[in-house]
């Protein structure tokens, strides 16, 4: 069984501001001094790509990502992980791709390489589509499993079985002929923290980089033409003091709305 895991590198958003983009502006703006990660969805799937190999078998995973030359720093993460091998699409930073280009990007690499199963994570932090996953699933013609969060093989490898919630709160049972692309969602395992002497020895790994221009030249089909941040809501006065203190702050507080 030969597994392909696609990770996406994204800015660490607790630490991430955006800025205003004026309409018709490219939205394609840096982050400079912003720390960049793995999208911990992407670890999900890693790990599940990890368990499917310690259980079941499974003869080769590689990691994918498409992104700037300094993209590859999740790939060696991945490989510190477990993955065998690191394949690096280069591509120009773009803070909001095209889930339709960075689909056609994987899918003209992974077309040729006889993988079994395909792993994405649900969705990207950052951007919250989910559409790189079902894209590449639509132009292999694969059948494409969503939201999983339970993952076994049948039948020596040939056959998936596969388990999501749903409305409510119930879970879907789900069987998989391979090849088939499947999205994970957390919880589906906790993904391991790699040893500090496999992430040394996986910064010493060769990995494969491609340029985007060798694979394909997809035209973007769509574009962000702003990010705004959320309008601004009342703030809360909080009162602090004894309890006539906190009237008496009520009271001037009322006067001067002209509420009394």
């Amino acid at each position: 069984m030969r597994i392909l895991v696609c990770i996406k590198r994204i800015p660490d958003l607790e630490t991430m501001t955006f800025p205003d983009i004026p309409p018709k502006s490219p939205a394609n703006f840096t982050c400079e001094g912003t720390p960049w990660r793995m999208n911990r969805y992407d670890e999900y799937a890693v790990e599940a790509a990890l368990r499917l190999r310690e259980t079941h078998g499974a003869s080769r995973i590689d990691a994918l990502t498409v992104g700037d030359q300094d993209a590859g720093d999740v790939l060696r993460r991945a490989i510190g992980m477990g993955v065998d091998h690191g394949v690096h699409i280069q591509k120009t930073r773009e803070m909001f791709p095209s889930p339709f280009t960075i689909g056609e990007l994987i899918t003209a690499y992974a077309r040729e390489k006889a993988y079994d199963v395909i792993l994405c994570g649900v969705m990207s932090e950052d951007l919250m589509q989910g559409g790189v996953g079902p894209i590449i699933a639509g132009l292999l013609k694969w059948p494409c499993l969503t939201a999983i969060h339970t993952m076994n093989d049948k039948e020596e490898g040939r056959v998936l079985r596969c388990e999501r919630e749903v409305e409510g709160g119930r879970q879907e049972v789900l069987e998989v002929r391979l090849p088939a692309l499947l999205t994970i969602q957390s919880g589906i395992h906790t993904p391991r923290y790699p040893a500090l002497s496999k992430l040394l020895r996986a910064n010493q790994y060769p990995l494969e980089v491609l340029p985007s221009a060798s694979l394909s030249t997809p035209t973007d089909r769509q574009r962000v033409c702003a990010i705004t941040p959320p309008e601004k809501v009342r703030a809360g006065v909080m009162m602090e003091g004894t309890a006539e203190s906190k009237a008496h702050q009520l009271s001037k507080l009322f006067h001067a709305k002209g509420l009394c």
